[in-house]
C-alpha cells in the first residue's frame, strides 16, 4: 500500500558519550565508515533508500538509545562481529517471524539485528 502521510524517510539517532569511540564501534556493527562527518559531534551513515543512522555526541542521553536494524543474515552477521571482539547471541526460537541479536555499545545502547524468516516480510523491509 502506498504511503499517504508526510513522512518520507527515517534517520535514527544514537546518542555517544565519546564521539570517536562510538565511531569505532558503530563502523564495526554496520560493516563500514560514517558516510559523512557533517559536524565533529555528529556522524552519519546512508543506507540508501532504508534511512540514514546517526551518531551524536550527546553525554547526558548515551546509554538510553535502542537501534533496530534489519539484516540478511544475523548469524552471518554476528559471526563477524565476535570476530571483532562484539558480543551478539541469536535468538532464532522467540518468535516464529524474526531471527535477533541484540548488542551493547560502549555507553550501554542496544543495537538490535533482526533478520526476517522464510515467508515474513517486514513493512519497508
Amino acid at each position: 500500500m502506498p504511503r499517504t502521510g508526510p513522512v518520507l524517510g527515517v534517520l535514527a539517532g544514537l546518542p555517544t558519550s565519546d564521539i570517536d569511540r562510538g565511531i569505532a564501534w558503530l563502523s564495526v556493527v554496520l560493516g563500514e565508515e560514517p558516510s559523512a562527518r557533517p559536524m565533529p559531534v555528529l556522524a552519519d551513515w546512508y543506507l540508501g533508500p532504508a534511512g540514514t543512522v546517526q551518531l551524536v555526541l550527546d553525554p547526558d542521553r548515551a546509554g538510553g538509545g535502542l537501534l533496530t536494524l534489519q539484516v540478511d543474515d544475523v548469524t552471518a552477521v554476528a559471526g563477524r562481529l565476535r570476530a571483532a571482539g562484539i558480543t551478539l547471541e541469536v535468538d532464532a526460537t522467540s518468535s516464529e517471524r524474526v531471527a535477533f541479536g541484540t548488542a551493547t555499545d560502549p555507553d550501554g545502547n542496544a543495537v538490535t539485528l533482526v533478520e526476517a524468516k522464510p515467508g515474513f516480510a517486514p513493512q519497508g523491509g
